[in-house]
């Protein structure tokens, strides 16, 4: 760790006033970005993007202008944050207004947070500052453990992936994983069952084409308990019994009995509440612990600070707005495409922190004058 004398003359940054001022533009911009020249068919959402980016532009004007002013930022981010938890904001006719409004919103508070930090940051020119340390001044103990973890955790990401694909893909019955995959998880398949929906995904090479046809007729014929007697039950007996019984052990659906199979063949509503609920903070402990072991790693890669702490942040973003958008997929199939952005953030942030503190930890050269041993 080095401490070196501050000799940046005293003045406030700009930064974050202009990213404001970007925020507002693409706010101003978004019916016509969602809506094209149709735009102003939908008023409702027309007028409240149009007012709030204008209001936004208006502030970090202000800001840019009058620059020792601390309110703009208190300003900004209340605007930002009722943007995000407005009642309106859930209410657009065009579900993309809804999504493009919500991630705005979520950048605008963090760009006013930033502003905040930077206001109230007014330090002495030659306060110090405080740079840690790279892999290059690290001992030899030190790059093996670091290394170690880093194969152990990408190994187990990619694990996560191939759980991940084989558990949502083929849901809609076409093969390979889709956006429509990912809905029918969370939102459910409005239109078949969850028997239905297990058929054309995960349970499909467990039984023959021909019984999985005559079980999703039935479903869609009614499932009435004479066709299950005179038709199901053989098949289940045949293909399922073994591992859908009560006397298998198996924490499975019972499909032995009409009473049991019952359960199975309603309407595919997607995950309930509760199991979302026990999902997300299992997600929350585990990913969270994952992504600060790979951050705290990369925090001793040498590069510039910015752009470090930019990708150690993205991870934690994108694990909030990912389980933030399991319940709205829930409520709606469109915000399945907000899960997959969200996923995809995630995996970029944790293969660039993964791939090059590896690359670092083998192939940067060790300061011996600084490194214990």
């Amino acid at each position: 760790m080095t401490i070196i004398q501050n000799d940046a003359p005293l003045k406030m940054k700009v930064t974050a006033r202009v990213a404001g001022l970007i925020i507002g533009i693409i706010m101003a911009a978004l019916p016509w970005y969602v809506g094209g020249p149709h735009a102003v068919q939908h008023p409702e959402s027309f007028w409240n993007c149009l007012i709030t980016g204008l209001l936004m532009m208006g502030i970090a004007v202000w800001a840019l202008v009058r620059k020792r002013a601390y309110w703009p930022g208190w300003a900004f981010l209340v605007l930002a944050a009722w943007t995000v938890v407005s009642p309106d904001t859930l209410s657009f006719q065009i579900a993309e207004m809804t999504i493009a409004h919500l991630i705005v919103g979520a950048a605008g508070i963090v760009v006013a947070i930033v502003w905040i930090r930077r206001a109230l940051g007014r330090l002495p020119k030659d306060r110090p500052v405080v740079r840690g340390r790279t892999f290059t001044e690290c001992s030899s103990t030190e790059r093996t453990l670091y290394g170690l973890v880093l194969v152990i955790l990408g190994v187990g990401y990619l694990m996560a992936l191939s759980y991940l694909y084989m558990t949502h893909e083929g849901l809609s019955g076409k093969p390979g994983l889709t956006v429509q995959d990912i809905a029918i998880s969370y939102y459910g398949n409005r239109s078949g069952t969850k028997l239905e929906a297990m058929l054309r995904g995960p349970m499909q090479g467990f039984a023959p084409q021909g019984d999985r046809d005559q079980i999703i007729a039935w479903l869609k014929s009614g499932a009435s308990e004479s066709g299950y007697d005179k038709t199901i039950h053989p098949i289940i007996e045949r293909d399922c019994a073994r591992c859908h019984s009560s006397k298998s052990g198996l924490k499975l659906p019972d499909f032995t009995t009409y009473s049991s199979i019952q359960q199975v063949a309603k309407v595919n509503t997607g995950m309930s509440l509760l199991t979302l609920v026990k999902l997300s903070h299992i997600h929350l402990f585990g990913i969270g612990l994952v992504a600060f072991v790979l951050g705290y790693v990369f925090t001793f890669t040498a590069l510039p600070v910015w752009f470090k702490n930019a990708v150690i942040a993205t991870p934690f973003v994108a694990i909030a707005m990912d389980i933030a958008t399991w319940y709205l997929t829930k409520w709606d199939p469109i915000y399945a495409y907000t899960v997959v952005v969200s996923g995809v953030a995630l995996g970029a942030a944790w293969g660039i922190q993964i791939i090059v503190s590896m690359y670092q930890v083998v192939f940067l050269r060790v300061d011996e004058s600084r490194s214990p041993n």
